[in-house]
């Protein structure tokens, strides 16, 4: 629990101080930095280079790489994530493959399938690594902390911590999934912000305007709507409605705690005095969330909470626009 606390502060320190510089958002299949820069950099894509200089850096895609120093922070997520560069702040860094090859002024905070911290890799404060497979070439000044099934410690650390987690190959298999469908969730997130972003704040300004009513709405919502495909299904006649219903309900569950993040997130800035975008404040939001989720039996709660909570502003929000589903129908094509 101690280093589940010292986690979130440290990703608090990480989130909040994004939005001090302007933001510059990148998205596509393939994106590379090439052009130097003092804002905050926000990119999406299949495949991610840095190779100018930015202020700080939140990336998400299949392959990130980051070959020029980072003045602020970094966040990344992704299949693979290789930093090759110096970063003046912190890292947060998520994914299959995780590789640090650099130097990182204040603190580490490395998740994955396979983490390396290689031999020209340094953090001048802590490290906290969790993964399958684990090796540490590098230097961390003060303490390293890894939770990993296999730990080859070929560096140097003020202070170490380990802890060996003797899990089967498929207990590995399901946190290397958990892993990447939460960054494919987080994306999916991103996406929705940048591609219906009137439609996303419309179910987010839900939230905003009475929480808890939204919140018991919700709950009731996802008992009613599961009993219902269930009982449609079994009559047969009512199956192909069933596939439909069921397909837009899982949808929305999927949907749902994203708008709850932007909920959280925006709350979290509220209270520090702080204007940030949609994005940061998802980012912030997904991140806490991501964290309480963890946690055993309050992540149980957290989880039906937050999913409560999107799946009520997605029904008041879907009721007030009803209209654009009545609506008189226009002249058949001729």
């Amino acid at each position: 629990m101690k280093r589940l606390a010292v986690l979130i502060i440290l990703l608090f320190l990480i989130a909040l101080p994004l939005p001090v510089h302007g933001l510059v958002p990148r998205s596509g299949g393939t994106v590379s930095i090439g052009e130097a820069t003092d804002d905050d950099v926000f990119v999406t894509g299949g495949t991610v280079s840095v190779n100018a200089p930015v202020g700080s850096l939140v990336a998400l895609g299949g392959q990130i790489t980051v070959n020029a120093p980072v003045k602020g922070d970094i966040i990344a997520a992704g299949g693979q994530v290789t930093i090759n560069s110096d970063v003046g702040g912190k890292v947060v860094a998520a994914g299959g493959t995780v590789i640090l090859n650099g130097k990182v002024g204040t603190n580490a905070v490395l998740a994955g399938g396979n983490v390396q911290l290689g031999p020209s890799s340094s953090v001048a404060r802590d490290a906290m690594v969790s993964g399958g497979s684990v090796t540490s070439e590098g230097k961390v000044t003060g303490k390293l902390s890894v939770r990993a099934n296999s730990f080859d410690n070929r560096g140097t650390a003020g202070t170490l911590e380990v802890e060996l987690q003797n899990r089967g190959p498929m207990a590995a298999i399901v946190s290397v999934f958990g892993i990447l469908f939460t960054i494919g969730l987080f994306i999916l997130g991103l996406i929705l912000i940048q591609v219906a972003p009137g439609w996303y704040r419309a179910v987010e300004a839900e939230l905003v305007s009475g929480w808890i009513v939204k919140l018991v709405t919700g709950f009731v919502g996802l008992i009613v709507g599961f009993i219902a495909i269930i009982l449609l299904a079994i009559t047969l006649v009512g199956l192909p409605i069933a596939i439909c219903i069921g397909l837009l309900y899982f949808g929305a569950l999927l949907v749902s705690t994203l708008f709850t993040s932007s909920f959280l997130g925006r709350k979290v800035a509220g209270l520090l005095k702080r204007e940030v975008s949609d994005y940061i404040a998802f980012t912030i939001g997904f991140l806490i969330l991501a964290i309480l989720y963890r946690i055993p039996i309050l992540g149980f709660f957290v989880t039906v909470i937050a999913v409560s909570l999107g799946f009520g502003a997605l029904l008041f929000a879907g009721w007030k626009n009803r209209n654009c589903v009545y609506s008189s129908p226009g002249q058949p094509p001729v």
